[in-house]
């Protein structure tokens, strides 16, 4: 009877010990220790996690001080995935108590949990807490050459995971304890076990930044994968092509960056350079990886330009010889009609739409044909996307200019209904590509941006586009003028870029004459 009462009173203080670590409640945690001062000697766990886990994991800091202070070999416990309380800290970003845990158990540091990761890793794939990285670094530096399941290294794992800021500081790390590390220790041109290095993944996920970043860290270019396969080769034999695709090909090749092939070209022709009697044929035969690129891009310049300029033409014969019924009448026709005041305002309205939308076209086509001719250094996916969408605001504004010439002739006017379903068409669009730009925006940027951007512009602009349903007739006539503005000052930048030009020119004219 006596047991069992012990056993039913254990399970009271264990019930009570579980409550307090899920409430975080300090005081609760004392009087329990006041009370049976031995009780966290005791192997108390629930299904497999101590109290400092629940803690950690409920967030509470204070409570799992105390629970530290009192047993500090909590700190190399593990629950029942496997995962010690440093890496639900390090999940949970929580940098005060991974200091603290740091300071009971360093060796923790070296364990990996049941999914493989030890804490460094998780907390990269966590994201955004490079702090976290440099203590778990400074507490046990060999972390950083635990290689996963895998195969892959630290390295890859943030490539994998879109780390910008952690790899930048881990690559960082490597280069300023270069004397400290061993020889087997990881660096930038590591493999995994398909041999591919972190280039080969950055370049797959084409992620321009940490391209750049890692040819800037003497990334191995020319490196081949067990496949046999360069960055370049990979870049080439992507699916999905888009715009980034040039900008990555002219970073790569700007490194030195070779197809498996031409790599192997030039080997041999170097070796038969130095044979007597055997012709040098670098290069012969050999297509350059950049050409269906540049193909590709001349066809969309040369699309655009032929859409320009047909769109241009259009909108001068349309501005010289305006619809009949967009010719202001003498007020004395409108006397002679029964519904002349509706019909002078509907006239007016439509003469202020086709002209305006008119001249939008017309000058939004003249800047691009402007922007591809004029010679200026714009190259890229970035101008490219920016042709884009001036094409797309020119036709736009064609369409609202042919809209308004049809509603000017009576008795043959489109049904409202039809063109309103056209012009929330193209709000559809917009929408579209809007939301395209704000996941971009927020995947690249992160941190605050996101809490900028989300803020304040997607607001603004969701409360824009929502009028622009439901009254498209308020926003496209703005859209229209905001081409408007943008030809003139486009226009300004380009004599501008070309005085500029002329003088860097003749600057440099004139040093290379003194020398």
């Amino acid at each position: 009877m006596e047991g069992s009462d012990c056993l039913g009173n254990i399970r009271e203080i264990k019930k009570a010990l579980l409550k307090a670590s899920f409430e975080g409640n300090v005081i609760a945690l004392a009087d329990l220790l006041e009370k049976h001062p031995l009780l966290l000697g005791r192997p108390i766990t629930f299904s497999s996690e101590t109290p400092l886990h629940i803690a950690i994991t409920g967030g509470h800091d204070e409570f799992a001080e105390v629970i530290l202070s009192r047993k500090p070999e909590f700190a190399s416990e593990f629950d029942s995935e496997g995962s010690s309380p440093l890496q639900l800290a390090c999940a949970s970003k929580n940098i005060e108590m991974v200091k603290l845990l740091l300071t009971a158990a360093p060796d923790i540091c070296l364990h990996k949990d049941g999914y493989g990761l030890p804490p460094l890793h998780l907390a990269v794939m966590k994201g955004n807490r490079v702090d976290i990285l440099k203590e778990l670094l400074q507490s046990r530096p060999q972390a950083i050459d635990i290689m996963l399941d895998g195969g892959e290294t630290i390295l890859h794992l943030c490539v994998n995971n879109s780390r910008f800021e952690e790899l930048e500081m881990l690559l960082q790390w490597l280069d300023d304890h270069q004397h400290e590390v061993s020889d087997n220790s990881i660096n930038v041109n590591s493999t995994d076990g398909r041999r591919n290095t972190v280039l080969h993944l950055a370049v797959a996920k084409k992620h321009i930044q940490i391209i750049k970043l890692l040819l800037a860290h003497g990334v191995e270019v020319n490196a081949l994968n067990q496949n046999g396969f360069t960055a370049l080769d990979i870049l080439t034999q992507s699916t999905g092509r888009d715009l980034r695709d040039i900008e990555i090909l002219e970073v790569l090749q700007g490194a030195g960056g070779l197809r498996a092939n031409d790599a192997r070209h030039i080997v041999v022709e170097v070796r038969d350079n130095h044979a007597p009697g055997i012709n040098n044929k670098i290069g012969r035969g050999r297509e350059p990886a950049l050409g269906k690129y540049e193909k590709e891009l001349k066809q969309k310049l040369n699309t655009m330009m032929v859409v320009a300029s047909l769109i241009a033409g259009i909108g001068f014969q349309a501005a010289l010889n305006p619809p009949s019924g967009l010719i202001k009448k003498p007020p004395e026709e409108y006397e002679k009609q029964p519904q002349s005041s509706s019909t002078s305002t509907s006239d007016e309205h439509n003469s202020i739409v086709y002209m305006f939308s008119n001249a939008a076209a017309v000058l939004g086509s003249l800047t691009v044909i402007l922007l591809v001719m004029g010679g200026l250094p714009f190259k890229g996916p970035r101008f490219v996307w920016f042709l884009t969408i001036l094409m797309c605001v020119s036709i736009t504004a064609m369409g609202l200019a042919y809209q308004a010439a049809v509603f000017s002739y009576d008795g043959r006017q489109v049904s409202p209904p039809v063109f309103n379903i056209w012009l929330r068409l193209v709000v559809g669009v917009v929408w579209l590509h809007l939301t395209r730009f704000i996941l971009w925006f927020v995947k690249k940027k992160g941190g605050k941006y996101n809490r900028i951007f989300l803020c304040i512009c997607c607001p603004i602009t969701l409360t824009l586009l929502a009028l622009a349903t439901v009254y498209p007739w308020i926003i496209l006539p703005t859209i229209a003028g905001f081409v408007v503005a943008l030809s003139c000052v486009l226009s300004v930048g380009f004599v501008l870029s070309l005085i500029v030009t002329v003088k860097h020119n003749s600057e440099k004219c004139t040093l290379a004459d003194h020398g």
